[in-house]
Parts: structure tokens; sequence; C-alpha cells
């Protein structure tokens, strides 16, 4: 039962416990499980920097193969999937944002897409009805082919 004097009303039914914890043990924990955490990131990082360079330099022709050896009929495996999409993706984004000629004896050029977009904008898109010329009307059917 509650046995300090107090000026307020108080509840004879509620008690207490009159020792509080202590925070050094609970900040000792939270400095080691932190030191814990940044050592195996750190680790983490650098055995996924060891893997990237390994995978880099193991995705090469191995050196006791004979350099005037025929490569085998297609299809072939891709040996080095990231680099080729990276190649390709840089490709691919020159084309899309470069001027280039296509075909120069048939006039076919190539300009950037978002310059194509701008220009489909401004002039817009064609309509059917105003290039093609206008159907023929039916002829009417004579009275011969009527009966």
């Amino acid at each position: 039962m509650h046995t300090e004097p107090s000026n307020r009303a108080s509840n004879p039914e509620i008690r207490y416990e009159k020792t509080d914890a202590h925070p050094r043990p609970l900040y000792h924990f939270l400095f080691w499980i932190s030191v814990v955490a940044l050592v195996t990131a750190a680790f983490s990082w650098a055995v996924f920097a060891w893997m990237k360079t390994f995978h880099s330099s193991s995705s090469e022709r191995a050196s006791m193969a004979p350099a005037d050896t025929q490569l085998p009929p297609g299809p072939r495996l891709q040996t080095r999937e990231p680099l080729d999409l990276a190649a390709f993706r840089k490709e691919e984004h020159e084309i899309l944002t470069t001027y280039g000629v296509v075909d120069r004896e048939k006039g076919l050029y190539r300009i950037p897409i978002d310059e194509a977009m701008k220009l489909t904008l401004q002039r817009g898109l064609p309509t059917a009805g105003a290039d093609t010329p206008a159907a023929a009307p039916a002829p009417k059917p004579t009275a011969k082919a009527a009966r």
C-alpha cells in the first residue's frame, strides 16, 4: 500500500514499484546494437563490391582458350548481360535523342523524339479524308438491272 503522504486525493488500491529501471544498460545495448549494425553493413558493402569486380572479370573469355578458335554456331548464350544491356540502352538513347541520316538516297532522316512530338502537336495528325481522293459514288441501277 502507498505510504508516502500526498496532498492530492489518492486511491489506496493503486500500487507501484518504487525502484525504476536504470537507463545505463539500455544505452549500452543501443550502442552495441548500432555498432553491430554498422559493422554488418560495412561488411555487406565490401562483399558486394568484391562480387561486382569478380563478376565483371569472370565474364571475359577464359585465358586458356586459344584466341583463334571459332565461335560455335548461333544462337549463343549471353555471358555479359548487364554490359550488353547497358550498351543497348545507350545506343537506343542516342538514336532517340539525336539527329541523323537513315537513308540519304531515299531522303530519310532521324530527328529526336521530343522534337517529333512537338512537331506533331503543332501540325496535328493527318486525317484520312484530307489526303485520299474522294470515293466515286456507286452507279445507280438501271431499269434493266432492276428486273
